[in-house]
């Protein structure tokens, strides 16, 4: 076993308020053998890759942060719909399975195949899905997607000797344990969050004021339980075609439809944008969300790209401010039951003045197109980031190799007319 890391227990303590699994979606073309022959394969890879072998233990009564501990991955944690399916309703079933978020304390993943599926994007003929729902304390979007490509390529081998059955006796040595470590970290990580917290404090105190968010639209509401999912494919070349970065173009495109679909008087937009930070990660979870303007305001779309590439490297450079280190290191040495504390009595139901961004992009290279499925070869993949009770509406930006998937997640409640906004999307990723 091995503690977690602060990021990635605040991650976990959060999706117990906030459901935030990620699910990673990877649409291949027809394998050799049957989905059932594929998912037994996948089995087997997954007691080979070790992140796959990890759930979380909880320490009683959050006396410490909780803690990984080895898990040799269950049968049912690959599962399999053999139902001949249409890519739209697919789609709906995964955005069915984003309203059942995982228990990580019993398994941290699962995974779920669908095939043969019919007219999905880009695909001249029938595919297979596989969507990896992944619990977020288990990594960032760079992390999880790591895993997901050890796991396409893992050996098939048989499984090895894992843990047997929890045994009560022991299960009550190692909960003493932990929570007795806990308890005794509790006045050392105390004084330190105390020293680290003046600091900042002197800091934020002469630091420049904040940049202002920005006002919510009807966009920024709760989004209730049900989910709406769509995704655009395209080539590199296509949405890239002015020379800019993938995030860039990606987000120039939005700039795009965001104020034609929103409609009404010209206001000040931005997204709130998953940021990696560089550097040695010190959790899975390596990255924060920064705001970022779209500058709707130039209507030369090449200026407004350069305006939001050089947006983003701002928000990048912010990441090493002294005042923002300071918070972080606060952050990592507070206590673990003071923590839990704060986000459990975190107001979610008061409506906010301003957001960091009207929506939220998160943008991953998942690396070169040389994964495949029992031999059928990778088409494209795709994410859908979690929406939020000011957040109803989300964009995923994925590319493989030489294919970019843009995803739309949102609800019903928040955009009844999703097929209007994707149609300005996809004129604005093709224009």
């Amino acid at each position: 076993m091995h503690r977690m890391a602060a990021a990635d227990a605040v991650s976990y303590w959060m999706s117990q308020r906030i459901p935030s699994d990620q699910f990673l979606l990877y649409c291949f073309a027809m394998p050799t053998g049957s989905i059932q022959d594929c998912a037994a394969r996948l089995r087997l890879r997954a007691a080979s890759v070790d992140d796959l072998c990890l759930r979380i233990r909880d320490v009683p009564w959050t006396c410490d942060r909780p803690y990984w501990e080895s898990a040799l991955p269950a049968d049912d944690q690959v599962r399999v719909d053999p139902e001949g399916r249409t890519w739209s309703s697919c789609l709906a079933e995964v955005a069915g399975l984003i309203t059942r978020p995982l228990d990580p304390t019993r398994a941290a993943w699962r995974a779920h195949l669908f095939g043969p599926v019919v007219d999905a994007p880009g695909a001249a003929g029938p595919v297979h899905v596989v969507v990896l729902q992944v619990c977020h304390a288990l990594g960032d979007g760079r992390r999880v997607s790591q895993i997901a490509r050890e796991w396409f390529t893992a050996p098939v081998t048989p499984r090895r000797p894992g843990p047997g059955a929890r045994l009560t006796g022991r299960e009550v040595m190692v909960d003493a344990g932990t929570a007795l470590g806990g308890v005794l970290r509790f006045p050392r990580e105390f004084v330190t969050t105390a020293g680290r917290g003046l600091r900042a404090a002197r800091l934020a105190s002469a630091a420049a004021p904040p940049a202002p968010g920005y006002a919510p639209t009807r966009l920024n509401t709760p989004p209730g339980p049900r989910r709406i999912l769509r995704v655009l494919v395209c080539d590199r070349d296509r949405l890239t075609r002015g020379g800019q970065p993938v995030t860039v173009a990606a987000l120039t495109a939005i700039s795009v439809a965001l104020p034609e679909y929103l409609g009404g008087p010209a206001r000040r937009l931005g997204v709130e944008l998953t940021i990696g930070r560089s550097g040695e990660p010190r959790a899975r979870n390596h990255f924060r969300n920064g705001g970022v303007d779209l500058h709707v305001d130039a209507d030369d779309l090449d200026e407004r790209a350069r305006l939001i590439g050089a947006e983003i490297a701002a928000a990048r450079a912010a990441e090493d401010d002294p005042l923002r280190v300071a918070q972080r290191r606060a952050s990592e040495s507070t206590p673990a039951i003071l923590t839990r504390a704060g986000i459990t009595t975190l107001d979610l139901d008061t409506p906010p003045a301003t957001v960091t961004g009207v929506t939220v992009v998160s943008s991953v290279n998942r690396g070169t197109a040389d994964i495949a499925l029992d031999g059928g070869e990778i088409r494209f993949t795709t994410g859908f980031p979690a929406l939020s009770p000011a957040q109803g509406l989300t964009h995923g930006v994925h590319g493989i190799g030489d294919r970019i998937a843009i995803s739309v997640t949102t609800s019903p409640d928040v955009m009844a007319d999703v097929d209007r906004y994707v149609e300005l999307l996809a004129r604005a990723v093709g224009g």
